[in-house]
């Protein structure tokens, strides 16, 4: 790659980062302001580290495998929310940022447009998802919807019921799918089998955040 293409790849990417990141924080109602600085840090190093994994060591295959504990460490330690919180934000988050690009990748095979790593076609498709992740963000922040059980201090302990287990057990089980969705799509597996597979996940997870918010909140 030459020096624009290694430009255009960390634009798109901490475009993708940023999205993403906002969206889980409008998820789980965190207020974005004051956050902004570290917001968009972090979305720059993660680019640099989806570089290093996805092109310098091409380990593709293996992209969510890497780089989901390395999102789990920043929310942990940059946004210093609690272990098992953090875990949770980040895997719900991926999860629906997954199924976002899953559904537009599957509408641009519909049209037989193909998409490839790192071509212009690849960069409208992050381009494309990163605006619907932000569009939700934005819809989730002005109606006032969300999630408010997770504490915004990093101080706060987990009392260990039955259903934070089952969420705990649910955001590992999480993790092992965006594992493989990696490997499924650079392996030439269809979109749609990842949309399904995220939605039955994404499904399960979100029948535990809802009833953590409304049964043990109250």
């Amino acid at each position: 790659m030459d020096g624009l293409d290694v430009l255009a790849f960390i634009f798109f990417s901490a475009l993708e980062w940023l999205a993403l990141i906002v969206l889980t924080f409008a998820i789980f109602k965190f207020p974005l302001r004051g956050y902004w600085g570290r917001l968009l840090f972090s979305a720059l190093m993660l680019s640099f580290l989806s570089y290093l994994i996805l092109v310098t060591l091409n380990l593709a295959l293996y992209g969510s495998f890497i780089q989901l504990p390395i999102v789990f460490i920043y929310f942990w330690q940059l946004f210093r929310i609690p272990v098992f919180y953090a875990g949770l934000m980040v895997v719900n988050g991926y999860v629906l940022y997954t199924l976002l690009q899953a559904a537009i990748l599957f509408v641009f095979q519909n049209a037989g447009i193909m998409v490839m790593p790192n071509v212009p076609t690849a960069f409208v498709v992050q381009t494309i998802t990163a605006c619907v992740a932000f569009f939700m963000a934005w819809l989730l922040v002005r109606k006032n919807m969300g999630f408010t059980f997770v504490p915004d201090t990093d101080r706060a302990k987990v009392k260990w019921t039955k259903l934070n287990i089952r969420l705990l057990v649910m955001s590992i089980l999480g993790y092992a799918a965006l594992s493989m969705f990696n490997f499924l799509y650079f392996k030439g597996y269809t979109p749609l089998l990842i949309l399904i597979l995220g939605a039955v996940v994404f499904g399960f997870l979100q029948y535990l955040v809802f009833k953590r918010e409304y049964y043990e909140n109250g």
